[in-house]
């Protein structure tokens, strides 16, 4: 069966499900907090992430996924999650070529240490596998946020090996991130501030290849049983591995991300 009608199915199932409860609301979009959902409550959430301009030609890029969420326990929670792609770029005739592709499956599983709102800072550990036929990631994450009044701070330390396997011995990059995150209330429904990002790739065979940072303001709205937050991050500079003649770093990563995400309680 074709991806998109999968897709769109499970966002048709989403928008009509019974949502009688409540949500665990995310402030930001490109960091985590350390919130888990209690035993037993669910959450599916949709992530669209467009990606602009790259070193030639025209690119544009839409990464989907689609994700089930389940607290499992007093301080975890697992979600699930399919991938998807929609990219369009210059196929060097002048003329758009346009491919979706599925991007394979990832397990999630985050464990809260601390809160927030109780305890100094709210601390947890996450870690996420992701699996497709010609590459595997393993994404782990320390996770620090402080809730002090109106205001929500959040840090994350990244650090995601990923393997690009091949007939030969399969190649492997190293990606760390430092990010962090500030977002203020100012009604009980409505929040908005800033995400900023700084990434780093490094391999085997050519070192420290780059490292990009990226910053913009984000806004989130939430109810009883769902919330939607949607950040605005291009690139702002590169401290390594810069495009000639640009500031940026155009062959590893865009000019411009930005990425929206529904959540619904189920």
């Amino acid at each position: 069966m074709n991806y998109k009608i999968i897709f769109f199915l499970a966002v048709i199932f989403v928008l009509f499900c019974n949502l009688n409860s409540f949500s665990n609301e995310r402030k930001f979009t490109y960091l985590y907090q350390s919130d888990i959902l209690g035993i037993g409550s669910r959450e599916i959430e949709l992530t669209n992430t467009p990606m602009l301009g790259k070193q030639f030609g025209y690119f544009a890029e839409l990464d989907s996924r689609m994700e089930f969420e389940v607290g499992v326990g007093k301080h975890l929670q697992t979600a699930f999650y399919l991938n998807f792609s929609n990219t369009t770029t210059d196929n060097g005739t002048g003329v758009n070529e346009t491919r979706f592709n599925f991007r394979g499956i990832s397990s999630e599983w985050k464990y809260q240490f601390s809160n927030p709102y109780k305890d100094a800072f709210g601390f947890a550990a996450y870690t996420e596998l992701g699996l497709n036929t010609d590459e595997v990631e393993l994404e782990t994450k320390l996770i620090f946020d402080k809730k002090i009044k109106r205001t929500i701070l959040a840090l994350n330390l990244t650090y995601e090996p990923e393997w690009y396997l091949s007939p030969g011995q399969a190649e492997i990059e190293h990606n760390f991130e430092g990010s962090f995150g500030l977002s203020y209330a100012f009604t009980p429904n409505l929040s908005a501030g800033i995400e900023i990002r700084d990434h780093n790739i490094y391999t085997k065979e050519n070192g420290w290849e780059s490292s990009a940072f990226f910053g913009g303001p984000n806004i989130s709205y939430s109810q009883p049983n769902w919330w939607v937050t949607f950040t605005v991050l291009p690139q702002l500079v590169a401290f390594k591995g810069k495009t000639p003649g640009s500031n940026l770093s155009l062959g590893d990563y865009t000019k411009f991300e930005s990425r929206l995400i529904f959540s619904f309680h189920i």
